[in-house]
């Protein structure tokens, strides 16, 4: 005890053990909480960090889903814009219609004179 107080500049007749140790002891508690704080702060610190990098991520993400889903829309509705102009200028909307427009009426022309029709010919006029 003695050699410890006299390494550490100390006089032997004034400090007494208790005291002597007491520092010790007290300088290692503050030693292990700031290191306690530390490594919290630095945990603390990661997680921030890593929920920071999440948060870009998923930003990130949207913005691509936002960005496909808008392009992918104009693109679908260009196309078939694009189709249907293409439709009218050559006449194909035209040719189909009219075709089975002539269709259906030659059926319906056909059915009346064969009498497979929901009406009848008239054929007599009563008055």
């Amino acid at each position: 005890f003695a050699k410890s107080l006299k390494h550490f500049g100390e006089d032997e007749g004034r400090m007494q053990p208790d005291e002597f140790f007491g520092i010790f002891d007290t300088f290692l508690q503050s030693f292990s909480e700031a290191r306690q704080d530390l490594e919290n702060m630095q945990r603390r610190k990661d997680e921030e960090e890593r929920r920071a990098r999440m948060e870009a991520m998923l930003k990130e993400q949207r913005e691509r889903e936002r960005r496909a889903k808008k392009s992918g829309a104009s693109d679908e509705v260009g196309g078939e814009f694009d189709d249907l102009v293409s439709a009218l200028r050559s006449g194909e909307v035209f040719d189909k219609d009219l075709n089975k427009f002539k269709r259906n009426r030659k059926r319906s022309v056909n059915q009346l004179v064969e009498g497979g029709g929901r009406e009848r010919a008239v054929t007599k006029v009563n008055y």
